[in-house]
């Protein structure tokens, strides 16, 4: 499993459709360039984790 990336963190939402479906990625550069971090269904659910992740205070 990787490690956890040091702070300041960064992270970026995409966009991806899938047939009829709308999904969103959560995205970051560690541990690799354009990481994969989530999935989400909904853009409030990946902007929530996009906070969590790059947010020290909640870890």
């Amino acid at each position: 499993m990787p490690s956890r990336p040091p702070y300041p963190r960064e992270a970026n939402i995409v966009t991806v459709g899938k047939g009829d479906e709308t999904r969103y990625e959560l995205r970051a550069d560690h541990p690799k360039p354009n990481s994969l971090i989530s999935e989400h269904d909904s853009e409030q659910e990946a902007l929530d984790a996009k906070e969590r992740y790059e947010n020290i205070d909640k870890e």
